[in-house]
């Protein structure tokens, strides 16, 4: 697919027995839900190609947590096994405060150093709202609730099976589409900015799911190797 691009910038080299080797880059995944979005960041871990699966470590963790207590536990979890070269905070809109949810991305360039970045993955309403641009472009501001209808009726048409939180297999069946996904949210971003709109809290629909899929891309297979 024509999704990879050059996105090497964020390699370590490493030394061993005196030839450069690239060095391991550590991934943690902290997402809020515990079903769709761990499933979906297990798929990219099991889509990486074999020869870089010894070199990219991915640890995903689904807590139930939100927001600002995401990135709390995040830090924590960064403390305790040594650090991570970057961190990704995967987090919904739904029904929090809209102040909580924008304050997530520059709580994550505050934290954000030489030796980890943070990140902020948010989707507005939620997660299904980056599953359902996998299937085209839209504008409409939608609930939660009208995201996953919308999603299981696409998945009904284009893949001829329901949606549901616990679809195992997300990244794999859907991986082929990321260049369509990844275009209709750069329309958005665009669009959004047109409107006026300058805050997470104000984007809906919209989502920043793409920044890890663009840094791992040149990384990833199809998902059945």
């Amino acid at each position: 697919m024509g999704y990879a691009k050059d996105k090497k910038e964020w390699r370590k080299p490493g030394r061993r027995k005196g030839y450069r080797v690239l060095a391991p880059e550590r991934h943690l995944v902290v997402c809020e839900g515990k079903k769709t979005e761990p499933l979906y960041f297990e798929g990219m871990r099991e889509a990486l190609k074999p020869e870089f699966r010894n070199r990219i470590h991915i640890v995903v963790k689904g807590t139930g947590l939100h927001t600002t207590d995401l990135l709390d536990y995040a830090k924590r979890e960064c403390r305790l096994s040594g650090g991570y070269d970057h961190v990704w905070i995967v987090y919904d809109q739904d029904d929090f405060d809209p102040h909580d949810f924008d304050s997530v991305v520059d709580a994550c360039k505050k934290n954000s150093s030489s030796a980890t970045t943070f990140h902020a993955l948010w989707s507005n309403p939620c997660v299904e709202v980056w599953l359902l641009l996998h299937f085209g472009y839209t504008t409409a501001q939608m609930t939660s609730t009208e995201a996953i209808a919308k999603l299981d009726a696409a998945f009904k048409r284009e893949l001829k099976h329901p949606y549901t939180k616990s679809t195992e297999g997300l990244f794999a069946e859907l991986y082929d589409r990321l260049d369509d996904a990844d275009a209709c949210v750069k329309r958005l971003l665009l669009w959004h900015k047109e409107q006026g709109s300058c805050s997470p809290s104000q984007m809906n629909p919209c989502t920043t799911f793409p920044e890890i899929t663009r840094m791992l891309s040149d990384y990833l297979g199809d998902g059945e190797e």
